[in-house]
């Protein structure tokens, strides 16, 4: 694979999310990113854009839709340091994670997106795919997507709609492998977090009610497989594509490879999900 590379043209204006607050910049392909650097002083966070990077190759390999990417350069005079509140860090020459933005599209919100009735289950074009990122998830450890906060959730799930229809696209992995807590320290021994994970989420469990558990199951016996194949090779290559002066660690992606292919983990995984269908 070759990792598509673009430059900032322009700042539209910094995020305000709880998680990496994004830049959404337009850059020289007349596309819009938001794009992502470290907020922190720890320098080991340049590992979290690696790992949007390598969660979207995989999620293209597993046909889950996900917005295209880029490794985008800031250009010369694109810094706006007074729309810049919160990427302190980042300066001209750096290379940051970018999500192409989807139009037109909103992130998911449950108050206003649970499905009600078969007929709003019927506008979904995609609705068991909720099942494959909900396994897709606790295969990579994402300790972000069904976070509880407050009343509900962290989706990370964007909702684009045309012709009355409307698909489900994953977006936001910069935490998986156990997010921040866990940097250059995970591996397969790391325990199965179940307590904040998509399958248990109020917006999950509105899509599934509709799904048959002959339906259900099918799905599971049916995906779960595809997380034994051997990515090894696509993790080299794309850990090989990224910048150097990311100074990523040691072993990176021999690390990722052997905590993906764990069976065990694969088996555990697949019984969670299966059980949670009544």
């Amino acid at each position: 694979m070759s990792i598509k590379q673009v430059n900032t043209e322009f700042l539209i204006e910094e995020m305000t999310t709880d998680g990496h607050a994004p830049m959404k910049f337009l850059c020289d392909d007349q596309e819009v990113y938001f794009c992502k650097y470290r907020l922190g002083l720890d320098r080991n966070e340049i590992d979290c854009l690696a790992y949007e990077i390598i969660a979207s190759t995989l999620l293209q390999e597993l046909a889950i839709p996900t917005p295209e990417i880029a490794i985008v350069k800031i250009s010369e005079n694109t810094l706006n340091k007074k729309i810049i509140k919160k990427n302190r860090h980042v300066r001209v020459g750096d290379y940051c994670f970018g999500s192409k933005s989807i139009e037109p599209s909103a992130v998911l919100n449950e108050i206003t997106s649970l499905l009600n009735s078969k007929r709003d289950f019927n506008r979904i074009v995609n609705p068991e795919d909720i099942v494959r990122i909900s396994i897709f998830d606790l295969w990579v450890e994402n300790s972000d997507r069904g976070r509880c906060f407050g009343s509900g959730f962290n989706y990370n799930l964007l909702l684009s709609e045309l012709n009355n229809k409307i698909e489900i696209t994953a977006f936001d992995h910069g935490f998986i492998f156990g997010g921040q807590s866990n940097l250059r320290v995970f591996n397969s021994r790391l325990s199965i977090d179940t307590s904040n994970k998509l399958h248990n989420t109020t917006y999950y469990k509105s899509i599934t009610k509709f799904i048959e558990k002959e339906r259900y199951q099918q799905i599971v016996e049916e995906f779960v497989p595809l997380l034994s194949k051997d990515y090894g090779h696509i993790i080299t290559n794309i850990i090989s594509e990224l910048p150097k002066a990311w100074d990523l660690g040691p072993n990176l992606g021999h690390r990722i490879t052997t905590f993906l292919s764990d069976k065990n983990r694969i088996q555990n995984i697949k019984e969670i999900i299966l059980a949670n269908k009544s």
